[in-house]
């Protein structure tokens, strides 16, 4: 029996029982339903398809299992929206998790990125796969998690593309039993600039300059001030994609490439400013987002993420937060203005904005476009939960108290966090022991590389167990407890 705000009860028999939403209505160009002539207009079973069952409750329990509310679904595409320093790798190592459970394939499997082709070629998977009669019939549809970032061109491709084929998917596939859907993180600007300098900026800015052309404060900046002075609206920017994405991790300075002297600064073309027209964009994305959440409210992002697709295993550690990056980070010697090549100007541009700069104040100057985006994203996240510091402000509530619900969630998963043995924090407890692992799968390479009849292929995978990311080995599918084989990746996900 379901309490009022769970989402059986908000939104009975659906398939695709967005939380806290009500339901969609269907497309325009949705197809219509066949109907019996003889009937009273309600649909006729004969003419129906059969529908992919859920996959119920993973068996495998870790410290916060009680705080599921979804099963696994029989039939799954989800598409994850990655914005560079906004939480996005925590996001997909807890993917990665839900994977090494056997819940879940992750496609391109092993790339870091994604590419057009990719993207066709997971769309023609899951179609290929939903609609196989063997698979209707076994109960054992797709279910597919999609990383996407911008190495897709630097295009609009998640805005046009992306989000138009999961518009098209969900009319055609949705009365399969198949769900599909999106998410989205933003991260406070301050915070995701500062991040964003220390993990790619600040190693520039600390080359010496001798060694190769546009390296070394004189190309990239003296300090975090006087880098981010000249990276307008970083961070919506790459949301759009269209917006000059490649040259936030370009110089900002032009210098002789001979002396290493500055020469001025790099001027940024106008087409790679936001405009007024690409907030309204911003916004449409906002909306078509299933789940959207800034990283400040992680957790209650995380939680309404698995009760919209069914995530089975909600235990995490965060990434990145081992003092390798962030504002704490002891420097190393920094090759600075004043001293190095011929004619390097260690005067006032050089001397601009020390690293006690106010950093709030620099982003809010540089940046109020993704201050407005930030906030966008937090009220929209904050409507769940609006209004439930109450005793009684579950009741009467549309969502059945779904969000007053979620708060309490939010907050039991914290309580049950546990510091790990290596100083990290393990947010809601211990997670069960993965079922599957990655192991070398290198013929004439590796001393042991995975045969081909040991590869661990779960029913309903839709692509070979075996893959090769960018710059990487092969790697291949295993069962974790095969004691033939030594862990490659995923070896640290319990």
């Amino acid at each position: 029996v379901h309490p009022a705000w769970h989402p059986a009860v908000l939104h009975p028999g659906s398939s695709v029982p967005a939380a806290a939403s009500p339901e969609r209505d269907p497309p325009a160009d949705a197809p219509p339903i066949a109907m019996d002539d003889d009937d009273d207009g309600a649909p006729s079973p004969a003419s129906m398809p059969g529908r992919y069952p859920t996959a119920g409750y993973s068996p495998h329990n870790g410290s916060s299992a009680a705080l599921r509310t979804r099963e696994l679904p029989g039939c799954s595409l989800h598409v994850f929206r990655h914005v560079s320093k906004a939480a996005g790798t925590t996001v997909r190592f807890i993917f990665d998790k839900q994977v090494a459970m056997g819940d879940f394939e992750f496609l391109p499997m092993c790339h870091y990125g994604f590419r057009e082709k990719d993207w066709r070629e997971v769309v023609r998977r899951f179609k290929d796969a939903a609609v196989d009669p063997a698979r209707i019939k076994s109960g054992e549809g797709p279910r597919i998690i999609v990383e996407i970032r911008n190495e897709w061109g630097a295009t609009r491709a998640f805005e046009d593309v992306v989000l138009r084929d999961l518009r098209d998917l969900r009319a055609t596939h949705s009365h399969l039993g198949c769900e599909i859907s999106s998410s989205m993180l933003f991260r406070d600007p301050t915070e995701q600039y500062r991040s964003f300098y220390e993990y790619y900026i600040r190693k520039e800015q600390e080359k010496d300059p001798t060694t190769g052309p546009d390296q070394g404060p004189g190309a990239w900046g003296d300090s975090f001030a006087e880098w981010a002075r000249r990276v307008p609206d970083l961070q919506l920017r790459e949301a759009l994609g269209d917006r000059c994405v490649p040259s936030l991790r370009r110089p900002v300075f032009d210098v002789d490439q001979t002396t290493g002297k500055r020469l001025g600064e790099r001027a940024l073309d106008e087409t790679c400013k936001v405009t007024l027209g690409d907030r309204a964009r911003f916004e449409r994305i906002v909306r078509d987002v299933d789940v959207v959440g800034i990283a400040s409210e992680f957790d209650a992002f995380w939680l309404r993420l698995a009760d919209v697709v069914g995530f089975q295993h909600l235990e995490y550690v965060r990434s990145n937060t081992k003092h390798r990056h962030g504002a704490g980070r002891r420097r190393r010697r920094r090759w600075t203005l004043a001293e190095g090549a011929d004619g390097a100007d260690g005067g006032a541009e050089g001397a601009e904005g020390a690293d006690d700069n106010d950093d709030a104040a620099v982003v809010a100057a540089t940046a109020p476009n993704d201050v407005w985006a930030h906030d966008l994203v937090r009220r929209t996240q904050a409507e769940a939960w609006a209004g439930c510091d109450g005793d009684n402000a579950s009741k009467g509530r549309e969502d059945g108290g779904y969000g007053c619900e979620l708060r309490r969630r939010v907050n039991a998963l914290r309580a049950a966090s546990v510091e790990a043995s290596d100083g990290r924090t393990r947010v809601g407890g211990t997670p069960p022991r993965s079922v599957y692992m990655f192991a070398r799968a290198n013929p004439g390479r590796d001393d042991n590389p995975v045969r081909a009849e040991h590869r661990a292929r779960p029913g309903f995978y839709t692509s070979e167990p075996i893959c090769k990311g960018f710059g990487t080995d092969l790697s291949a599918l295993v069962r974790k407890d095969d004691a033939r084989y030594k862990c490659d990746r995923g070896c640290s996900f319990d």
